[in-house]
């Protein structure tokens, strides 16, 4: 079927919402907490490791921000220092965006802007590989006008382009290697099954999970109608395949040797009721064209969920069977395939052995790419249709889905921190009641990436004494933390960051001295200056 919208009208349209979406995507990219994941970029860039980086500050009684920070900018380590650093101890995340981003700070610096710049100078070209992926799907240009002002003004993906991590580059190579394969289904040529192979090779160098999205390509073709269709393709798919599997084999064996590592790093064994899965599922699924709750608990957005997210819900629905009634049935089952393979392997371990896994959206960004081109199809089409009443209809219903992302888009802006910055979310709370002290100190034995991040939001006058845990290596993490009464009088205030169990109770066994809670959701606590006095 061929639908066209009057494009000269809806074109200058979309091209304002595209000039829209670039303009958050570099809007006040430094505004927002630098966050956990975001701190072990920089290790990863700049070639250090967290077993180093820890022995480094736990060697001295007193550390600064400054002495903290160095391992967040350039050292003149080379790219075998940030390879190595990767396959030591971050082996889910191949080594390709790193690598770029190792020589885009040589090049423009390491600062928050630079470093979050790649990511949303990456992010531009999910445009045009959305257009071109639409064009391969559907006869109509119309489709990929309005993908391209969906993703545009999506909240989740502009908030994916901000942030200094792999997933902006994953978007664009999931389109490209989408509409390359179908672009060597049908010229059948070499050369078109070569850039596939490509684009293989990218994904897999980028994110582990190219591999389902290869997949779900795999299963599009066995189903093809004809066998000489078949045949003339799978040949060539599976050298694609396979070359690609070959390049990847020097990553591939470490990830296999650390199989086990991979799969608790991306599990979080935390127990979830069954509707709380179901709903955040939901949630998930609205973040992509409307999102303004910031840090707000889970508890309170499921308040609200019957209210405002399930019309998206209900648009999500009858987009893929208005997809599946009146397109080919190759289209259809090409997007189907590209939401459902993805998904499934992270759901199903969910619902049968517990556990998060399809709660991190970032996975799941091959699955609301196609929800979103489903959308843009059913949008497409009722735009064009030829009813006047039923297109005003359509018209208004679009418009309101633009104006919740954009919306969304100015709300996330104006803010330090959103729900995406996870265990770090807190932070600004945290710095303003530390910086708010006149000689503060600070003492954890927390994970070094969360108190790295704070240290972004923190005056230079605090100071530290760590022995912090280690997320992706081996070390001795047994806390003894001390000071004594000459120790203490030199600060006016001393704060217990997310202690451990241990830390709080060797405290608590000192007469006459008690922790004072002062910041709950972040587990920060004083050392009030009375209790301390009776320790003189």
């Amino acid at each position: 079927m061929k639908h066209d919208l009057p494009l000269t009208r809806w074109q200058l349209l979309i091209i304002g919402i595209l000039v829209i979406g670039i303009f958050f995507r570099f809007l006040y990219l430094d505004r927002k907490v630098y966050w956990y994941d975001e701190v072990f970029t920089s290790f990863r860039v700049f070639g250090y490791t967290e077993a180093e980086v820890i022995q480094q500050v736990s060697r001295h009684p007193v550390v600064s921000i400054e002495d903290l920070q160095r391992y967040q900018h350039d050292a003149g380590r080379n790219l075998l220092d940030t390879i190595k650093s990767l396959a030591t101890e971050d082996f889910q995340h191949p080594p390709l965006y790193y690598a770029i981003a190792h020589f885009w700070v040589k090049w423009l610096g390491d600062s928050i802007t630079a470093i979050r710049g790649l990511s949303a100078l990456i992010s531009v070209l999910v445009f045009p590989s959305i257009y071109w992926l639409c064009r391969e799907l559907f006869p109509s240009p119309s489709v990929a006008w309005v993908s391209m002002a969906l993703v545009a003004v999506s909240p989740f993906h502009v908030l994916m382009a901000q942030e200094a991590r792999q997933y902006s580059l994953w978007t664009v190579v999931i389109l490209l290697s989408s509409a390359s394969v179908l672009r060597a289904i049908r010229l059948k040529s070499q050369l078109s099954w070569r850039l596939y192979a490509i684009s293989l090779i990218v994904g897999l160098y980028t994110f582990l999970f190219t591999g389902l999205a290869a997949i779900a390509q795999g299963l599009y073709l066995f189903s093809l109608k004809t066998k000489l269709q078949f045949s003339k393709t799978s040949p060539a798919y599976f050298i694609a395949f396979i070359t690609a599997i070959a390049a990847f084999i020097p990553w591939l064996i470490i990830v296999v040797s650390n199989f086990s590592a991979i799969n608790s790093n991306v599990n979080k064994d935390e127990a979830i009721p069954l509707i709380n899965l179901v709903k955040t599922w939901v949630f998930n699924l609205s973040y992509i064209f409307f999102d303004v709750w910031g840090q707000s608990s889970l508890e309170s957005r499921f308040d609200l969920t019957h209210l405002i997210v399930l019309p998206f819900l209900v648009l999500t629905g009858y987009s893929l069977y208005f997809l599946d009634r009146t397109t080919t049935k190759q289209v259809s089952l090409f997007i189907l395939l590209s939401i459902a393979v993805p998904t499934i392997p992270l759901i199903l371990p969910d619902l049968i052995l517990g556990g998060q896994r399809s709660l991190t959206m970032r996975y799941l960004i091959p699955t609301y790419l196609g929800i979103q081109i489903a959308v843009a199809y059913l949008l497409a089409t009722k735009l064009s249709s030829s009813g006047v009443k039923q297109q005003k209809l359509w018209q208004l219903l679009a418009l309101v889905l633009l104006t919740s992302g954009i919306l969304s888009c100015l709300v996330s802006a104006r803010t330090e921190t959103w729900w995406t910055k996870g265990n770090s979310a807190e932070n600004p709370q945290v710095a303003q009641i530390i910086n708010g002290a006149n000689r503060p100190f600070l003492m954890s034995d927390t994970k070094i990436g969360r108190i790295i991040s704070l240290s972004y939001l923190l005056e230079p006058h605090v100071q530290f004494q760590l022995k912090p845990k280690c997320h992706t290596c081996q070390l001795d993490s047994t806390s003894n933390l001390s000071f004594d009464s000459e120790f203490s009088a030199s600060y006016s205030d001393i704060f217990l960051y997310k202690p451990s169990d241990e830390m709080l109770d060797n405290f608590n066994q000192i007469q006459n001295y008690t922790p004072e809670l002062v910041y709950e959701p972040a587990r920060l606590w004083r050392l009030s200056q009375n209790k301390l006095t009776s320790l003189n």
